[in-house]
């Protein structure tokens, strides 16, 4: 499956259906009927079988690829962010050097971190994993960033003011009250870093 930006709202949409039933499917909780499955591998760009679970996708050309450490808020607290002995001691991602080079990216400067909340559904959901541009440690209003929020890994959207001086972390889940905007005051700056910019989603489907 090829890196890209669909959510399963997105693929939802595509196949014009709900997306519970594509919950359904991705956790495995039910099987698409057939003529579903084929327009779903079809917009994947994988086989059916490998959607069904029967078959592996097929070995990654590595040189199209470059491996993008995947952090963990303790690996960022801790500034694991350089390979050890010319290799990373942690989970790795093979994220596409076309996309890298057409972005505008350095490879070195991106990470990869999982999702750990529903803040930003229904786009990020549990378990997505987002690349992040490491050289973005400036906040920009309405974008995206992967941020430590007390140690805790937080991406959020970052609105700015209208005095243009405060800022305020959203999410863009608005149906849970239990996100709600928290304004970076002077007390939570030591609290807040910034790990870098969102540059892609990598959806789990």
């Amino acid at each position: 499956m090829k890196e890209r930006k669909t959510t399963q709202e997105d693929l939802a949409a595509t196949l014009d259906i709900s997306q519970s039933s594509v919950g359904h499917y991705v956790a495995g909780r039910r099987n698409p009927r057939k003529d579903v499955l084929e327009k779903m591998a079809d917009e994947l760009e994988v086989s059916m079988d490998w959607l069904l679970g029967k078959t592996e996708l097929p070995p990654i050309d590595k040189r199209d690829f470059f491996p993008v450490p995947v952090l963990s808020a303790v690996d960022a607290a801790e500034k694991l962010l350089k390979p050890k002995g010319g290799k990373y001691d942690m989970e790795l991602t093979p994220i596409s050097t076309k996309w890298i080079s057409d972005e505008g990216y350095e490879a070195d400067h991106l990470c990869v971190c999982y999702v750990e909340d529903d803040a930003m559904a229904p786009k990020l959901n549990i378990g997505d994993k987002v690349v992040i541009d490491r050289n973005c440690q400036e906040l920009s209003n309405g974008k995206v960033f992967a941020l430590l929020v007390n140690e805790a890994l937080h991406i959020r959207r970052a609105v700015q003011g209208l005095s243009g001086g405060s800022w305020t972390l959203s999410s863009d889940n608005k149906e849970n009250p239990s996100y709600h905007d928290e304004l970076i005051t002077d007390n939570l700056k030591g609290s807040v870093e910034i790990i870098g910019r969102v540059a892609l989603a990598i959806t789990t489907l």
